[in-house]
């Protein structure tokens, strides 16, 4: 995954006018390149000089994204930072997501809509399998660091992610549902699911 830090300007803002958009909570099928361009404040000729579809600048969108929460992770591990301040950091990042978005569920219907060109923007994003390396590249990063510290005994880089995402996954659940955990505070919850990552891995 590409380091959000190496992208020419006019395509970081038309990323960043396609994430505005969707915070704003606009339908995907309605997106029109041009108003994604007139956002950025560059002409919708210009969009065509760096993607060929509207996809693929959806997607492209959602990966420069995913990569400024993929820098601050490794920048904390290069600060020397806990695997425990790292998790809970994490949790953090989850949290201003689901406050930009209004939840989780339009991350799914973006990923999920088949009303635009094509069967969908999955079939885009199936091209760039290097993101997976990415992943297992940091969850290896996080395995060092916890293992180092004599904090869990699994050695597989993919429990380790594994562990993590599904944990996180429920902390999600938690922030979009929070009215059916009554009593459940925030801070508990959070040191609840660092305490399960532990547990499921050792």
């Amino acid at each position: 995954m590409e380091n959000e830090k190496n992208y020419p300007p006019k395509v970081k803002a038309m990323y960043e006018a396609v994430l505005e958009l969707f915070a704003s909570g606009r339908e995907l099928s309605t997106l029109k390149v041009s108003e994604i361009t007139a956002k950025a404040g560059i002409g919708k000729g210009t969009a065509y000089e760096y993607f060929s579809t509207k996809e693929e600048m959806i997607v492209g969108a959602i990966r420069y994204e995913a990569a400024k929460h993929v820098a601050v992770i490794i920048e904390l591990i290069e600060n020397g930072e806990s695997f425990q301040e790292i998790i809970f950091q994490g949790m953090d990042m989850l949290e201003a997501t689901n406050e930009k978005y209004g939840g989780f569920d339009l991350l799914e219907k973006i990923l999920r809509d088949t009303s635009i060109t094509g069967s969908g923007l999955m079939d885009e994003l199936k091209k760039y399998k290097e993101d997976c390396g990415a992943v297992r590249s940091l969850s290896q990063k996080l395995l060092g660091l916890a293992t180092d510290k004599g904090l869990i005994q699994e050695t597989n880089t993919y429990k380790v992610w594994g562990a993590i995402f599904s944990q996180f996954v429920s902390y999600a659940f938690y922030l979009t549902h929070q009215e059916l955990l009554m009593g459940a505070e925030r801070e508990e919850v959070r040191n609840i699911i660092y305490e399960n990552i532990i547990k499921l891995l050792n």
